[in-house]
């Protein structure tokens, strides 16, 4: 776990420095740096672990509070036309109680009032090509693809046990871009990333409302929602949870007209 986290993080440095360096390889790429925070709130997280495993919720048994995130991205726009970027998106939420009833997980029982902590953990690491097939003046639409590597997980620690349950996965993403200029100054962007299968789904939604300060910054204030799960043999986990952020978006362009 240590090794594929090690060489995860690697991989991603790599990256980033790839997207840089092509920055200022290309005259016609507008380098862009975007960072969101806000405000978390968990609809649903529900979690089982093991064959025989108990179904527990985040939501229902924990209560788990309204919680700050931070998410960032980095990318270029080539041409006008082709986006590329990278996200860094780290979940991490942490709640300490006490149920009524046993928890069996990973075929260990955390036994019923006993002061139980859960971590909960999924961070994102995202790379997105999007494509611009409708490039007009005031609005931009563009299709692509992106992958997800996921690196996730669930421990849960008493003053008995202490078992932890985290991996790193891959899945490829269709993903949706569209951006509506009101006026010069404000607009409406949308990005939709998702994927479904018989046996889980992974969807990231994102609306808001946007504020040009000035050529290369711009404010935006809007609403995300992070949903879907998957439904294994051993492992069950199916989440719903609703963002309200603020972004700021700066971009690096190298000449005066706008792609």
């Amino acid at each position: 776990m240590n090794h594929l986290t090690s060489k995860l993080v690697f991989q991603s440095r790599y990256w980033i420095l790839f997207i840089c360096l092509n920055f200022n390889l290309s005259s016609n790429a507008q380098t862009f740096l975007n960072l969101e925070s806000g405000a978390l709130f968990t609809n649903m997280n529900d979690i089982r672990n093991g064959s025989n495993g108990t179904l527990f919720s985040l939501k229902n048994d924990f209560q788990t509070p309204v919680s700050p995130f931070l998410r960032l991205r980095v990318g270029y726009l080539s041409n006008g036309r082709n986006h590329f970027s990278f996200l860094y998106a780290p979940l991490k939420i942490v709640k300490t109680g006490t149920i009524a009833k046993d928890i069996l997980f990973d075929g260990n029982n955390f036994k019923a009032n006993i002061p139980i902590e859960v971590v909960y953990k999924f961070n994102s690491y995202r790379f997105t090509y999007n494509r611009r097939i409708i490039n007009e003046d005031n609005f931009k639409f563009g299709l692509g693809l992106s992958l997800k590597i996921r690196d996730a997980g669930v421990s849960l620690k008493n003053r008995e046990l202490l078992i932890e349950n985290f991996s790193i996965g891959f899945a490829p993403l269709f993903n949706l871009l569209a951006n509506w200029d009101i006026s010069q100054k404000m607009g409406i962007d949308f990005l939709g990333e998702g994927i479904a299968a018989s046996n889980g789904r992974a969807i990231d939604l994102s609306l808001s409302g946007r504020y040009c300060f000035t050529k290369n910054l711009q404010g935006n204030i809007g609403y995300r929602l992070l949903e879907g799960g998957a439904n294994g043999t051993y492992r069950y986990n199916f989440i719903q949870l609703h963002y309200i952020f603020a972004s700021l978006n700066y971009s690096f362009s190298k000449n005066d007209k706008e792609p």
